[in-house]
């Protein structure tokens, strides 16, 4: 690979160079959008919510919910182009994970075919010693010393160079793990990791804390008889990859999706009260349910655990998870569909 080419990013889908057709958006005609934008400010008023920049955004996200199909639409094409930069940083970060892991499988790679030079050359020294014992012909012997010879240089010179890979893996592998340490996101799942969830819950205390901003959260887990009925890891993945995909999909723009932990996922709805929260959750439910899922040509039947929740003064973050994950296991689609914890 030539380092020092301009195409050693290629790969990456990164062309800085690139020139593109300005995306058309259509335009909001008759102050649409101006009427809109009053409506939000009206409206975190009227909740008593301080319209900052952030709070703004939430809201805005939230409300176009509520309005026609045409005007979200367009809103969602201006969103789109606005929100390009954070869908970047993640796909850098998605990239950088999955080349560590391909560096991972070469230097594995690296590591075999030195090792069956090795043995090789232990062959060779066998083939000559049986040789030497049983044949005269001092050509056929010179031709396999000289084999020997050949492949105990090209042993060492391919230590040398897996030594070099190995401390320069070393290296890079120090810096992929600092960046597992700065991540945000699961790769796996392609939402948010537990260290973005409880460091943003505990941003979310204390707003709550200082300017009583309501914020309720959804804790969602496939229940473990359906896994019952599905016989490899990798399509229990691929249904929880699915469940992912939903949630994302489902749950407004602006409220945070993550994986916590061993399949739980975890909704955060901001500025959501446990009422508004509830037909939320009631919707994302029956969503779920009328979905088909199907694993190896057979339907699956969903069924979840779901409980609400809301951030409080009266328990910690970490109480308030672990009330909430031990409660996972009282509902279920034939029980109750989710419980509240408040």
């Amino acid at each position: 690979m030539d380092f020092e080419s301009d195409d050693f990013l290629s790969d990456f889908n990164f062309d800085q160079n690139e020139t593109k057709e300005p995306q058309k958006i259509n335009k909001i005609s008759g102050g649409e959008l101006e009427k809109f934008a009053r409506a939000v400010l009206t409206q975190l008023v009227d909740d008593n919510v301080p319209p900052t920049p952030e709070n703004f955004r939430i809201y805005f996200e939230k409300m176009i919910d509520g309005k026609s199909m045409t005007l979200q639409k367009k809103i969602s094409e201006l969103m789109e182009i606005e929100s390009k930069k954070e869908d970047k940083q993640v796909l850098i970060e998605n990239e950088v994970k999955r080349s560590f892991s391909s560096l991972k499988i070469l230097l594995q790679d690296i590591a075999m075919i030195y090792k069956n030079t090795e043995v090789m050359v232990d062959l060779t020294h066998k083939r000559m010693s049986e040789l030497s014992i049983n044949s005269n012909s001092l050509t056929a012997i010179n031709i396999i010393d000289t084999l020997k010879m050949d492949l105990e240089r090209f042993s060492a010179l391919l230590e040398k160079y897996s030594l070099n890979i190995k401390y320069s893996f070393e290296e890079v592998s120090q810096v992929y793990k600092s960046i597992e340490e700065q991540s945000d996101f699961d790769p796996k799942y392609g939402v948010y990791n537990k260290k973005f969830l409880l460091k943003t819950l505990d941003n979310f205390k204390e707003g709550f804390s200082k300017y009583n901003y309501q914020t309720s959260l959804i804790f969602l887990r496939v229940k473990e008889s359906v896994f019952a009925k599905i016989l490899s890891q990798k399509e229990k993945t691929i249904l929880l990859k699915n469940i992912s995909k939903i949630l994302t999909k489902h749950i407004a723009k602006g409220d945070i999706i993550a994986h916590y932990e061993n399949g739980i996922f975890v909704a955060i709805l901001k500025h959501t009260n446990l009422n508004d929260a509830k037909k939320i959750c009631e919707d994302l439910l029956s969503f779920i349910y009328n979905t088909n899922f199907f694993m190896s040509g057979i339907e699956i039947e969903m069924d979840l655990e779901a409980v609400l929740t809301c951030i409080s003064d009266e328990f910690s973050n970490e109480k308030m998870i672990e009330k909430a994950i031990n409660a996972l296991e009282l509902t279920g689609k034939e029980t109750q569909q989710f419980a509240v914890i408040n």
